[in-house]
């Protein structure tokens, strides 16, 4: 049970299982350097095999960051079961995807 992190041209790719075990730091924190980067950060989270509540707010705390960075965020491949946890939350409006 790990959570891979792939910085890629245009974002990252997080995959893996995205859960209160699996989560070390905050993102802006522990890859600063990578994200000054990127203008637009692009998530895409095709690769999740799981996710939990505890995900769903490291994903919120990273909507906060990129708005302090002044970062637009986008999100590619938004799993079905973070869709319903956003949505028990109220925090769906978080997650809009960058494709129509």
């Amino acid at each position: 049970m790990r959570l891979s992190i792939t910085f890629t041209a245009d974002g990252l790719l997080l995959s893996g299982v995205l859960n209160n075990q699996t989560i070390q730091r905050d993102l802006f924190v522990s890859h600063k350097r990578e994200l000054a980067l990127l203008n637009t950060l692009k998530i895409d989270l095709q690769g999740l095999t799981n996710i939990d509540s505890a995900g769903l707010a490291w994903l919120l705390n990273l909507c906060r960051d990129a708005r302090t960075a002044k970062k637009t965020l986008a999100w590619d491949h938004i799993p079905d079961k973070l869709l319903q946890l956003a949505r028990l939350s109220s925090a769906e409006s978080f997650f809009v995807t960058s494709q129509p």
